[in-house]
C-alpha cells in the first residue's frame, strides 16, 4: 500500500507540512519525518504481535555450559525447545540456581529443563547485550536448542522500499505517523485526537486480524501439544 516515498508524501499531504524543517535531515542525520516513521513503526510492533516480527531459529548450547548470548534482534520471548524435542520451560534465575544449591550436581548428562535470564554485569553495549540466557540442568552433551521469539523487522527507509507493514498494514502505519508527527508538529488538541482517534481504530482491526491468523496458524497446531505435554510432566 505504501513504499517508503508514497508514505513520506501521504504524511506530509495529510499533516499539510512540507517544511524543510520537518522534511531535511538535521545535525543528527535524519529528518524528522523520517525519525516520525521508525517510531511510528516501533509503536505498532509492540502493541500488535505480526507474524511478520516472527524468528524462529536454532543455537547450540555447548556441553558443560550452561550460558548461551540473547540474540541482538530479541524483543520478546515466546517458546524454547529441545530441537525436535521437549519443551524447556522458563523460570527466574533465582529457581535455577536453587537447583544447584539443592545439591544437584552442576554438570549432568540429562538434558536441560529450565531456562531464564541472566546478566553479566559489565557495561551494554550496541554489539553486545550482556544478557545470557541461564539452563539447567547443565548438560555434558552439544544440544540444539530451537527458539522463537518477537524481532521488528527493518523498517522503511531510503533503501528499504517495502515492508510488511507498508505493504499490508497502510492505514494503521500512516495513522501512527500522524500521531507521532502531530507530538513533533505541536498541532492543536482536536487534530491529535483525531489522528490518535482513527489509530486506535485501525490498530484494533489489525490486532484482530492478526489474532485470528495466529490462532489457525499456531495456537491450534501447538496448543494442543502443549498442553499434552504440560500433563506428562506434572
Amino acid at each position: 500500500m505504501f513504499t517508503y516515498v508514497q508514505l513520506k508524501q501521504a504524511i506530509q499531504d495529510w499533516a499539510e507540512n512540507d517544511a524543510a524543517e520537518f522534511t531535511t535531515a538535521t545535525g543528527s542525520g535524519i529528518a524528522p519525518i523520517d525519525v516520525c516513521i521508525q517510531l511510528a513503526e516501533k509503536r505498532l510492533y509492540k502493541e500488535v504481535e505480526f507474524t511478520s516480527g516472527i524468528k524462529t531459529t536454532t543455537f547450540t548450547l555447548t556441553a558443560d555450559t550452561n550460558l548461551s548470548a540473547v540474540p541482538q534482534d530479541f524483543i520478546s520471548f515466546r517458546y524454547m525447545k529441545h530441537n525436535k524435542g521437549d519443551w524447556i520451560y522458563q523460570k527466574d534465575e533465582a529457581f535455577i540456581r536453587e537447583i544447584w544449591r539443592a545439591g544437584t550436581s552442576h554438570t549432568q548428562t540429562d538434558q536441560p529443563y529450565y531456562w531464564g535470564f541472566t546478566r553479566a554485569g559489565t557495561t551494554y553495549t550496541s554489539g553486545n547485550r550482556q544478557t545470557n540466557f541461564i539452563f539447567a540442568p547443565t548438560s555434558s552433551l552439544d544440544k540444539t536448542i530451537e527458539i522463537s521469539y518477537n524481532i521488528q523487522p527493518a523498517g522503511l527507509a531510503t533503501l528499504q522500499t517495502n515492508t510488511f507493514l507498508g505493504d499490508y498494514c497502510g492505514d494503521a502505519l500512516l495513522f501512527a505517523c500522524l500521531v507521532e508527527a502531530g507530538n513533533f508538529m505541536k498541532v492543536d488538541q482536536a487534530t491529535q485526537q483525531r489522528w490518535q482517534s482513527l489509530y486506535e481504530r485501525a490498530v484494533q482491526t489489525l490486532a484482530t486480524e492478526q489474532q485470528v491468523r495466529m490462532r489457525n496458524s499456531v495456537l491450534l497446531q501447538g496448543e494442543l501439544d502443549e498442553i499434552q505435554r504440560t500433563k506428562e510432566n506434572r
